[in-house]
This record gives C-alpha cells, structure tokens and sequence, in this order.
C-alpha cells in the first residue's frame, strides 16, 4: 500500500496544486491529511494564493482516498464544504504497521494510543521530522505551505519498504527510514 502524508495546507491553492501533480505522479492507495486544511491562522499572514474554497475543490477530488484529520485552524464547518469527514485522530493500519494521526496540537491519550512497533504521525509544528526512538517511529511531514526552521515545503510517502519525506518543489529525498 503506498501513502501519502501531507499537513498545514492553510488554505493556499499554490501549495495544493503542487501536492496534486504529486498525487498524480505517487498515484497513492490513501492520503493522509494532518489538519490545518483550509484556514491560515492569525499567526501567518494572507499569502497572494490564499483560496480555502480552490483548496477544499482540489482536495474533494481525491476524497476517497483521503483520511482528514482536524487540526487546530479547522472548523467544524469546514466539512461543509469538504467531501470527507475531518477527525481528531484515528488509527490507520498501513503495511502490517499500526498508525496513529493526529494534528499534534493535542497530544493526549484519548487520541494517541501508541505502543511498540507503531508510528505516530502527526503534523502542526510545520516543522519535518522522521526517527525512530522507544520502539516507536515518529512522522512529521512537515508543512506543504508554511515550513518553519529552514526546511522546504514537504510531504511524505510511505510504502512497504520505507518512509520518505520529500522536498514539494522538486520531490527530492530530503530523509528516509527502512521500514524493514
């Protein structure tokens, strides 16, 4: 099964429409979207392609694939208009590994219920990160619109072999980790 990861949209079309030829290209069995969807936020400012409603249009294409979690910019009525439910967390079962989501704005146990030999993936701090510690492994795909600490705007895939996460511009390998 092959997914992609992908978090902190905040409603900028340029950014999605960047993601979309990655959908096309990856042609993934299931998206994993880690909230912050549509809206940008007060912190951020109003980038030039700010466009929630040509965001949530792309977005809907694909909502069959799509597991959308609810970050902390999401609404409740943002479902409204997306074709796909958004959740405050779930469990995922991706390649014989158990996969917990969630925004990561709220880190508690009714939402995480990680133990040994699962990865926790999760979003909110736009800033990318993929290791493995505790017998957990932990995924952050950092930001397809606003990345922090110098990094590149950034997505991840994984498949059965590894997890990769890649640079949005050009889909280099920015870091990965064997799965196996």
């Amino acid at each position: 099964m092959k997914i992609l990861v992908a978090s902190d949209i905040h409603g900028r079309i340029g950014a999605v429409k960047k993601l979309e030829d990655v959908i096309r290209a990856f042609s993934p069995d299931k998206i994993f979207i880690l909230g912050d969807l549509l809206y940008n936020g007060p912190r951020n400012g109003v980038p030039a392609d700010y466009d929630p409603m040509a965001v949530a249009n792309v977005l809907n294409k694909y909502a069959k694939k799509i597991v959308g979690i609810r970050g902390n910019c999401d609404s409740r009525i943002d479902e409204e208009i997306l074709k796909f439910k958004l959740q405050d967390g779930v469990v995922e079962h991706v390649n014989g590994f158990r996969c917990d989501l969630f925004h990561g704005d709220r880190i508690t146990s009714d939402i995480v219920h990680a133990s040994r030999g699962d990865i926790l993936i999760f979003g909110h701090t736009h800033v990318l990160s993929l290791r493995k510690a505790d017998g957990l492994i932990y995924l952050n795909p950092g930001s397809v619109s606003f990345p922090k600490e110098d990094n590149p705007a950034s997505y991840a895939t994984i498949d059965e072999k590894s997890i990769e996460i890649k640079n949005l511009e050009d889909g280099t390998v920015i870091t990965s980790l064997l799965l196996r």
